[in-house]
């Protein structure tokens, strides 16, 4: 697998290949070198498309790979544990499938410019969805997923960014410079959220007291196929 679940950004070097360099004679000055207009706009174009290609690989970097299934133990609920599974659709899509024991959850997230966008969302989703490259631009986006950068202040599925740099431990592994995601209730409820560069959401904390007793729900991941 790569890392969605992240991929840094890379120096780009961009050369040009021309003929061999012919040395003047001495006394002789060198006559400027003229770079052709074409050579100009070709290696702007290699580099645009360049860039390009980095930005929609930041933009992937918190999604898994096509086709990997991701599984996370629970903790505190039977619906705790739960597994994820990833597709990549055409168009720029992704569809992720959510089985929590209790039903399974389709969510479809389409990549535009510097954001991603939650355009689909049904529970209840026991098949495979396979759709058409027109069907997928018709949907409608149902919120902003994230948008790039992602810094401390802004949001990530409409939870707060607390933490750029923090550390998680699962049981698949231990994380550091993780995104801290937090969200807060009227009933003071606490939902928190882990997200590492190349493998998208590793951990949901749910916090809740009642009384004196504190109510943990935890989802983390614990293996990948």
């Amino acid at each position: 697998m790569k890392r969605f679940l992240v991929p840094s950004l890379f120096v780009l070097l961009l050369s040009a290949c021309g003929s061999e360099p012919v040395m003047p004679e001495v006394g002789t000055p060198e006559p400027e070198t003229e770079i052709p207009e074409k050579v100009n706009q070709a290696a702007g174009s290699s580099t645009e498309a360049m860039d390009s290609e980095e930005k929609q690989k930041d933009l992937y970097a918190y999604f898994m790979e096509d086709g990997t299934i991701a599984k996370y133990k629970g903790e505190g609920n039977e619906y705790a544990a739960l597994t994820l599974r990833t597709t990549y659709l055409p168009e720029g899509h992704i569809a992720v499938y959510e089985d929590n024991g209790g039903t399974v959850t389709l969510r479809v997230y389409r990549f535009k410019d510097a954001q991603v966008e939650l355009v689909k969302e049904e529970p209840e989703f026991y098949e495979e969805y396979t759709p058409t490259a027109e069907e997928l631009q018709a949907l409608k986006p149902i919120s902003l997923y994230y948008q790039l950068p992602i810094a401390v202040g802004g949001a990530v599925k409409g939870m707060a960014v607390i933490q750029t740099d923090a550390q998680v431990e699962t049981p698949y592994r231990n994380f550091d410079g993780a995104i801290l995601l937090e969200q807060t209730g009227e009933d003071g409820a606490m939902l928190r959220s882990y997200f590492v560069k190349e493998f998208g959401e590793v951990k949901r904390e749910f916090r809740m007291t009642e009384g004196e007793e504190e109510y943990i729900v935890t989802s983390s991941l614990e293996s990948i196929e």
